[in-house]
C-alpha cells in the first residue's frame, strides 16, 4: 500500500484495471474529438509522479502515450494539465515528462497546487466573459481521500457542454470517517448537499454504501446527461471506491461504457483484487447475461412495436449493456423461436436478411 509521504510506491491490482479503463476511453475519445476540434485539453487531477516503484506508468504517462501510439497520428492540439499537490511527486513527474520526446502539438503544464485552486483558475480562464473559449475537456480526478474536491468544481466544469469526469469516488475513507464532526462541512462540500448525513445513522453496511452511491450518482445526474459507475473491490473484498463517469454526449456514454465491459467482460462493472490472479490464464472469458438483457427488453417493450435505433438507444441509455449486446445474441433467438415480427420500413432494394436488424427496422415484441 502507498504511504502518504512516499514519492512513488508499488502499483495495485485494481489501480491497474482503474488505468485500462482511462487509456481505453483515451484511445476513443481522442480521434472522435480530434477529427472536429483543433484544439482539446485532458485534466489529471491528483496526478501523482507518472509512475509507480515497479516502472509501470503513472496516468499522466498514460494519456500522453495514448496521443503518441494513436494511428495515424492526431494532428489537433492536445494540452495536459496534470494537477499534484504534492511537491516531490510533482517535481517527479515534471522531470518524467521532460525527458519524452514530444510533438509540437502535444502542450503539458505540472502544476504543484491543491486541486480546488487550479480547476478554480481554469474555470475563470475559460468561463468568465467567453465561455466559448473552453475547448472540449476530459477530466481524471484521482484523489487519495475525499478532501479538496467539491462538488461545485465538477459542476463548473460540466457547464462545458463538451466536458466529461471520470471521477475516483473513495468510498472506503468517506464511509470510515463519515461520522467525524469535523469533517461535516467537507462532506457537504464534497457531496454539494446534506443528504449524506442520512448515512451517518445507518448500521447496514450496504445500505450506507447504496445511499452514498446514489446520493453522489444523482448529483452528478444533475449536472450531465449521462452517469456510470464502476466498483473496485480490495484485497478483503471490500468497496474500496467507485470510478463515476459523467457525459453529455450518448458517444461518450457508448465509449466509456465499452472500456469498462472490456476490463469486465461479465458486465457486473465491477473488478476485484481479491479474485485477481495475474497467472491465471483464461481460456473463456465469461460471457454477459443476455436472459437479463432480454428480460430488461421485454420489460420495457413487450406487447409493442419499436424501432431498431430507438431499442438500441434504450439499451445504451437504460441498461448495463452495449449496443453490441441485443441484435445477434437477443433478438436473433427471439426472431427465430417465433418471440418477435420483424418489419424492414425501408426500399425493397434493401430488404435485410432474416436474423440482422439494420437501421429502419422495426420490432415487434409478441
Amino acid at each position: 500500500m502507498k504511504k502518504t509521504e512516499d514519492t512513488v510506491w508499488p502499483i495495485e491490482p485494481h489501480t491497474e484495471a482503474k488505468h485500462a479503463i482511462l487509456r481505453k476511453y483515451l484511445d476513443a475519445w481522442l480521434p472522435i474529438l480530434t477529427t472536429s476540434q483543433k484544439r482539446v485539453l485532458i485534466i489529471d487531477g491528483f496526478a501523482g509522479p507518472g509512475e509507480y516503484s515497479g516502472g509501470e506508468d503513472g496516468s499522466p504517462v498514460i494519456a500522453i502515450k495514448s496521443v503518441l501510439e494513436h494511428k495515424p497520428p492526431i494532428k489537433s492540439e492536445v494540452w495536459f494539465l496534470f494537477v499534484e499537490p504534492d511537491g516531490n511527486r510533482c517535481d517527479f513527474l515534471d522531470a518524467k515528462l521532460e525527458k519524452m520526446d514530444l510533438p509540437d502539438n502535444i502542450k503539458y503544464k505540472c502544476k504543484c497546487s491543491n486541486f480546488a485552486d487550479a480547476i478554480k483558475t481554469l474555470l475563470d480562464k475559460f468561463y468568465g466573459k467567453d465561455s466559448g473559449l473552453a475547448p472540449p475537456t476530459f477530466s481524471f480526478i484521482d484523489p487519495f481521500g475525499f478532501k479538496g474536491v467539491p462538488f461545485n468544481l465538477i459542476k463548473g466544469l460540466m457547464e462545458n457542454d463538451k466536458c466529461e469526469v471520470l471521477i475516483n469516488f473513495m468510498f472506503d475513507p468517506i464511509n470510515r470517517f463519515i461520522s467525524l464532526p469535523q469533517h461535516k462541512q467537507t462532506y457537504d462540500e464534497f457531496f454539494g448537499n446534506t443528504g449524506w448525513r442520512k448515512a451517518r445513522g445507518e448500521k447496514d453496511s450496504k445500505n450506507r454504501l447504496k445511499i452514498l452511491h446514489n446520493l453522489y450518482k444523482s448529483q452528478l445526474e444533475d449536472v450531465a446527461d449521462f452517469v456510470l459507475s464502476f466498483k473496485m473491490v480490495n484485497r478483503a473484498n471490500k468497496t474500496n471506491y467507485f470510478l463515476f463517469f459523467a457525459t453529455n454526449h450518448i458517444k461518450g456514454l457508448q465509449k466509456m461504457k465499452e472500456s469498462m465491459w472490456k476490463v469486465d467482460p461479465a458486465g457486473s462493472f465491477e473488478f476485484s483484487d481479491a479474485r485477481y490472479d495475474p497467472h491465471q490464464t483464461i481460456l473463456f472469458e465469461p460471457e454477459p447475461n443476455y436472459q437479463q438483457l432480454k428480460e430488461l427488453i421485454l420489460e420495457e417493450y413487450k406487447g409493442k412495436r419499436v424501432d431498431v435505433g430507438e431499442l438500441e438507444h434504450f439499451v445504451i441509455v437504460k441498461t448495463p449493456f452495449r449496443e453490441t449486446h441485443d441484435k445477434i445474441p437477443v433478438l436473433k433467438p427471439m426472431e427465430k423461436n417465433g418471440e418477435i415480427t420483424v418489419t424492414d420500413e425501408g426500399p425493397k432494394t434493401k430488404r435485410r436478411r432474416k436474423g440482422t436488424y439494420p437501421s429502419g427496422t422495426t420490432i415487434k415484441f409478441l
